[in-house]
């Protein structure tokens, strides 16, 4: 992986927005994010003391290249909104030996059957299709008791396996041939896939309960992230140029552009400036809504985005649930501040 070093200060420009970064192996997402936000602002300090806000919107591990979307400034208020996109992985499952953390990053605690060819395989796919149960890693951070998991379970103490949770497989292919008889001596197979599915699946799971389904044991080899919802990494910034703060600043992307899958509303200059002192909207806007001819996620229905005359980001809303004698009434979920352009001060970059 590329050195994360420190790039040269920008003070002049908008450093707000989200990025789409191609994250390298070995690199944490925190160490992604340290990275863009030193460069952006080395050493600046918002009021208050506190530092240049930057945070990401769905984590990837260590061993995992690929899609990952960076928030800058008020924009990482967005990261609850796009926690739930759906996503799209390449990976290469080796079957045949299984690690205590379902990836190369972990020690070989079992090994079994291997000698796989492609239509075995494809075979048992068709039962991973659709709504299902899946058990998350050990090592994963999901918490309890308010610690990591992969953290109690470094700290050598026994740790009850999660409980089963739902996510949703809407495509998993067999890419290329298997590939029986490599690794170091040659008692494994190999075999390269194409998973889209639910935020919250875990791909290392995945290649555990496939090779499971087969009879044997397996674990992730490789793993890239290629889609976040409507993002490709086709078009994501590449990491070597994560220590360059003119490329970021090139490909910072306005809030706006962060959920076109939501229904829109425009608001006039006043009407935004309300929403932005904390006014709730009036439910007679709502017959100002425009909607995306994409078909709104099934799991967000109730959200919608409001930008003011300018296409900036100005509020997330969302609807509250109807009683009995009300119908459903829209309320402010997240306020973004106007940006510095049209603020009285350069208050967005550090807010």
């Amino acid at each position: 992986a590329p050195p994360l070093n420190h790039g040269e200060p920008v003070m002049t420009v908008s450093r707000r927005g989200f990025l789409l970064i191609d994250k390298p192996r070995g690199v944490s997402s925190y160490g992604v994010v340290d990275a863009v936000r030193r460069t952006l602002a080395p050493g600046r300090r918002q009021r208050g003391g506190k530092r240049f806000r930057c945070g990401h919107a769905g984590t990837l591990d260590p061993l995992a290249t690929g899609l990952l979307m960076v928030l800058c400034g008020p924009e990482t208020r967005l990261s609850h909104f796009l926690l739930g996109h759906d996503k799209r992985y390449r990976f290469t499952a080796r079957l045949g030996a299984t690690t205590d953390t379902l990836d190369t990053d972990g020690d070989v605690v079992a090994t079994g059957r291997a000698d796989f060819t492609t239509a075995d395989i494809e075979a048992v796919l068709t039962s991973f299709q659709g709504e299902i149960l899946q058990i998350p890693p050990i090592f994963s951070a999901l918490k309890r008791g308010g610690k990591p998991l992969y953290e109690l379970a470094r700290g050598g103490a026994p740790v009850p396996e999660p409980e089963a949770r739902p996510v949703r497989i809407d495509d998993l292919s067999v890419l290329g041939e298997a590939r029986p008889g490599t690794g170091p001596d040659g008692s494994v197979c190999d075999i390269d896939l194409s998973v889209s599915c639910s935020s919250g699946t875990y791909v290392r799971s995945l290649a555990r309960d496939i090779a499971e389904s087969l009879g044997s044991v397996g674990h992730v080899l490789e793993l890239r992230r290629t889609r976040i919802g409507p993002f490709e990494v086709a078009d994501a910034l590449p990491a070597a140029r994560m220590q360059e703060a003119d490329a970021l600043i090139d490909a910072l992307r306005p809030a706006a552009a962060a959920l076109p899958e939501l229904p829109t509303l425009r608001v006039d200059p006043g009407e935004a400036a309300d929403l932005r002192q904390g006014v709730q909207p009036d439910p007679g806007w709502l017959a100002r809504l425009d909607f995306p001819p994409v078909a709104v996620a099934a799991s967000r229905p109730k959200l919608f985005c409001i930008l003011d005359a300018g296409g900036d980001l100005v509020a997330v809303g969302h609807m509250d649930e109807p009683n009995d004698t009300a119908e459903a009434v829209p309320r402010l979920a997240a306020v973004f501040p106007p940006p510095p352009e049209r603020a009285r001060e350069d208050d967005g970059s550090c807010d």
